[in-house]
């Protein structure tokens, strides 16, 4: 058999296991390889979009804290501008949070479309499983629906790992995998930055507006002249 042809037999099919293995396949039976990297990028998708429903909403709810931060600041009123800056500065570290693991998850799918094309299971699939398990963590208390769902994905590309890998535990945390998928983390960041300053405009500071009671100062004494 040619390794063209070994390398198709384990992409699409089960490999020979135990009895207690078929057993325990013939009441659960796992998919071949490429049907569970498909699988993967499909939640993943599902979960990219509801950060992207809920970053949409978050947009939305600091564009009001905004306008009212700044009208605060020309009526001069300090104290409510400071209370709702605050308000924006919470709201847009629970953006920036989101935004990052969105982005994350869009480079994890990536490289899950990476394996489906050219097949390197080993440089792509790996460091996209470490990568998945660390931008889960983030939405542990945020976003539970999301978290559970994105652990499960992770877990389903173990098992494939470990399927493409005749069974054996695969090595995910050597050098190479781990600087991999630190890069993946380390670009989603950039990248939600960059995007956090086009999408949310900096707070002006009370020195920069002019306030009411300015404009009418300046109004009464440009009368009296």
């Amino acid at each position: 058999m040619s390794s063209l042809d070994e390398w198709n037999k384990r992409w699409y099919e089960q490999k020979k296991e135990t009895i207690g293995q078929k057993v325990k396949e013939f009441v659960r039976p796992p998919p071949p390889l490429k049907g569970q990297i498909i699988s993967a990028t499909y939640k993943i998708a599902t979960q990219i979009n509801k950060l992207d429903y809920n970053l949409s909403k978050l947009e939305a709810y600091d564009k009001q804290l905004f306008e009212k931060t700044v009208n605060a600041l020309v009526e001069g009123d300090k104290s409510k501008a400071g209370m709702y800056a605050n308000e924006v500065a919470e709201v847009r570290k629970m953006a920036k949070v989101l935004m990052t693991v969105r982005f994350a998850l869009e480079r994890v799918k990536l490289r899950l479309d990476t394996t489906l094309i050219f097949g390197d299971v080993n440089a792509d699939l790996a460091p996209a499983i470490i990568a998945l398990k660390s931008v889960a963590g983030y939405l542990k208390g945020m976003m539970p629906d999301v978290f559970t769902e994105l652990m499960g994905v992770d877990e389903e590309l173990q098992m494939a790992l470990m399927q493409y890998s005749s069974g054996s535990v695969p090595m995910l945390e050597n050098e190479f995998v781990t600087e991999e998928a630190q890069k993946i983390l380390k670009d989603a960041s950039l990248v939600a930055e960059q995007k956090m300053k086009q999408e949310f405009p900096e707070i002006p500071s009370a020195e920069s507006i002019p306030t009411s009671t300015n404009n009418l100062n300046s109004a009464t004494a440009g009368s009296g002249k």
